[in-house]
């Protein structure tokens, strides 16, 4: 592989919000500038200008902030604005002529928005090579938004699109790339490779456990301490992290709460029994947060890697997290409890085996460091800088230096569902519309906000909305409970968890007797275990606190990483599918028509003008194995296009 210097335009959506996707973008940076290449990053103006240099001011470092953005309505943090996400629509002239300077040689996107969409276009006009890395499953995040299950379709549709220009796309885990697969197909559009995640083993390590930190927050040395890190959201599952703190309050078992992030979920965490409520947190005071916990409890289901786990391991702590987006962080039963999407029960039965066995919980605070040794961060992101002489070199050997030539390998059945153009005339139509729907959408909910703020509701009228609308809800939820209960079946259990779990058993039996609200509550509640009722432990527990090993990956669900909302109408997901469809169509026909068009005028398949290679004085020519490569794509090329047309 021939090595050159590399020039990386690195496009994301809002830079300056940390995250897990910027704070991996910021250790790629690291290692291009420390391996003496070039680095550009094009972004929105969101979030905190502060953070535009966390990584060191560098002579080979660019940053360029879109002219136009519109903070995203559902994204915006009304208590933290410089935590709110923006949303770019396009590549404006002043922004285009920064790019045209530095003088890109790869391009690697890792949003893929509308703006996505026109550095694509930007990508091909000037013939650059083009990735993407993949960092999160945004469609599914419309499952945990009330009304907008339809919405997820679009995305995945437009998403999709898009990433069947990148020439490859990196995705953190093999768990993400299967199901990329299965439920989208998504080797037929793009090379689809992984790419994991790396951390830095000094600043996230037990040594950085701290006695001042736990004193300042009321942490006394016997004190467990459960902790969450991250955006508290909805697609996050803080819901989740609440029951369980709220079960064990309920249950008098000893414990402390810890809760770091910030989100619209902030005042529920807030009003949390035996919970602290820290908000934002970096640096050296997070790398003291993690150490100075005791059990990281995460039951987010649209992770495509977590960042915020991995830290967490790192640190030390036994780990309760989502099996499938973040099993592959968790040795069940060794460094932590992989529990199924959603389930409560396994979340809480896994939790409070930590909380009550000490010596469990140690064992695997020790586990979960060496297991994380294996993702020390300089070693992982140097594999992005193979990844991109990779890309360029195949972009300039196989593919003669054009992006046209690699779409013909790529039509195939299943690719360019919507055409080989990035952006047809209709598609370019509904992005104008969206664009301005979008920008109305925002302003009408910011003038809502500001008169709700000047124009507050009386305190019993909010309070008669607020109870108007629990019933229904608590109803519903009283039923699924029920229901749930009534589905359980006996389970045989293994000898080694009954001995495990005899320690829950005593305390739960003893928090039961001493409240009435423990006798009353549901048992879903409780995992009580007496010996003479012991074979009839649910299947959740058994599922979460079993130590036998899970050597088989969970089975596949049809849809990563998360679970359909109920209150979703069916019927508007059978429209929205129908109407992707019809786009399509449209959109195909379209491209038939130009492709016709350029077949007519220049009847030749494949483009062998050579190239040069960007920021680079070699030039690209084809060799004898290449050339008869050419030759025979040409012949196929013509065949079956001059067959399609």
């Amino acid at each position: 592989m021939a090595s050159h210097q590399h020039r990386i335009l690195i496009y994301t959506t809002c830079y300056n919000v940390i995250d897990g996707v910027t704070l991996t973008i910021r250790k790629i940076e690291e290692q291009i500038l420390a391996a003496g290449h070039h680095v550009c990053i094009v972004s929105t103006d969101s979030g905190d200008s502060k953070n535009t240099h966390l990584v060191p001011q560098h002579p080979n470092r660019t940053v360029i902030f879109l002219e136009n953005s519109v903070p995203i309505p559902f994204l915006h943090d009304p208590h933290n604005p410089d935590n709110s996400y923006s949303l770019g629509f396009s590549l404006g002239r002043s922004t285009k002529q920064k790019i045209m300077d530095f003088e890109p040689s790869l391009i690697h996107v890792t949003a893929p928005d509308c703006t996505c969409l026109h550095m694509i276009q930007y990508a091909r006009d000037m013939e650059i090579p083009l990735m993407g890395t993949y960092h999160s499953n945004i469609p599914e995040y419309m499952d945990h938004y009330p009304g907008l299950g339809w919405l997820k379709f679009i995305l995945a549709a437009f998403f999709r699109h898009q990433y069947n220009f990148l020439q490859a796309l990196y995705v953190p885990t093999p768990y993400i790339h299967r199901q990329l697969c299965e439920s989208s197909k998504m080797d037929r559009v793009t090379d689809l490779g992984v790419w994991g995640r790396g951390i830095d083993l000094a600043k996230f390590s037990p040594v950085h456990r701290s006695r001042k930190f736990r004193e300042k927050f009321g942490f006394d040395d016997h004190d467990v301490v459960i902790c969450w890190v991250g955006r508290l959201v909805p697609e996050k599952r803080p819901d989740i992290y609440e029951k369980v703190v709220r079960r064990l309050a309920a249950k008098n078992i000893p414990f402390k709460g810890l809760v770091i992030g910030a989100g619209p979920s902030e005042d529920t965490m807030k009003a949390l029994p035996n919970t602290v409520y820290a908000g934002w947190m970096s640096g050296d005071e997070l790398s003291a947060a993690y150490a100075s916990s005791d059990i990281f409890l995460f039951p987010s289901g649209v992770e495509t890697f977590g960042n915020v786990t991995l830290e967490a391991a790192a640190s030390g702590l036994p780990i309760v997290v989502e099996e499938g987006c973040s099993g592959h962080l968790v040795q069940h039963g060794k460094n932590g409890f992989a529990c199924a999407d959603g389930e409560v029960d396994g979340f809480f039965d896994a939790t409070l085996c930590l909380v009550l066995d000490d010596e469990r919980r140690l064992a695997m605070s020790e586990e979960s460091r060496r297991f994380a040794m294996q993702f020390e961060k300089s070693v992982v992101c140097r594999r992005m800088l193979t990844n991109y002489s990779k890309v360029t070199d195949q972009f300039y050997t196989e593919f003669g230096g054009h992006h046209a030539n690699r779409d013909r390998e790529y039509k195939k059945e299943h690719s360019f569902l919507a055409g080989n153009y990035p952006r047809p005339f209709l598609m370019q139509f509904l992005e104008y519309l969206f664009v301005k729907l979008f920008q109305v959408m925002y302003h009408m909910i910011t003038i809502f906000m500001h008169v709700r703020e000047a124009f507050p509701l009386p305190a019993a009228a909010s309070a008669a909305i607020s109870s108007s609308s629990k019933p229904a809800t608590a109803t519903k939820r009283s039923q699924t409970t029920a229901q749930a209960v009534e589905e359980r079946r006996p389970l045989v259990r293994s000898q080694e968890s009954t001995a495990a779990l005899g320690s829950i058993a005593e305390v739960e039996e003893i928090s039961d007797s001493d409240t009435e609200h423990g006798s009353q509550s549901s048992s879903m509640d409780s995992v009580e275990m007496e010996d003479k009722d012991a074979e009839s432990l649910t299947e959740t527990t058994i599922s979460t606190i079993t130590t036998t090993s899970r050597d088989e990956e969970p089975a596949p669900s049809t849809v990563c990483c998360s679970r359909r909302n109920k209150g979703d109408i069916f019927v508007s997901h059978i429209i929205t599918k129908m109407l992707i469809s019809c786009f399509h169509w449209q959109f195909h026909t379209e491209c038939q028509v130009r492709d016709g068009i350029t077949y007519a005028m220049s009847p030749s398949e494949w483009t062998t003008v050579a190239r040069k290679r960007k920021n680079s004085g070699e030039v690209v020519a084809e060799g004898d194995e290449t050339k008869q490569r050419s030759d025979n794509m040409r012949t196929r090329g013509s065949q079956s296009f001059a067959a399609e047309v």
